[in-house]
């Protein structure tokens, strides 16, 4: 997003542009929502991921008719994960205090 780029709007205009506004959007502008006595909102094009994926072709990946997740495994998985994440956090907050 650049500056250039980016147009501000009171939510008045957001109701009676809205059809504008969203070529805009389209056209790769970003549009600031300016909200008195509330913070402001961003809406900005996004690129589309998912017309990619649905035009390549994806590896079949063999997987049995019956198989389950374990799930004392998937929970140690996600235990153990969001206890790295989170001390990964903590160093990390630790480091710019």
């Amino acid at each position: 997003m650049t500056l250039a780029n980016l147009i501000e709007v009171s939510v008045e205009e957001i109701k009676t542009n809205l059809d504008f506004l969203l070529t805009l959007l389209e056209r790769g502008h970003t549009i600031k929502i300016i909200q008195e006595g509330k913070q402001s909102i961003i809406m900005s094009p996004l690129p589309e991921f998912v017309n990619k994926y649905e035009q390549e072709e994806l590896p079949d990946i063999p997987m049995p008719a019956d198989w389950k997740p374990d799930p004392v495994g998937v929970q140690t998985y996600v235990t153990e994960t969001l206890g790295e994440m989170q001390k990964e956090l903590d160093d990390g907050h630790q480091d710019a205090l």
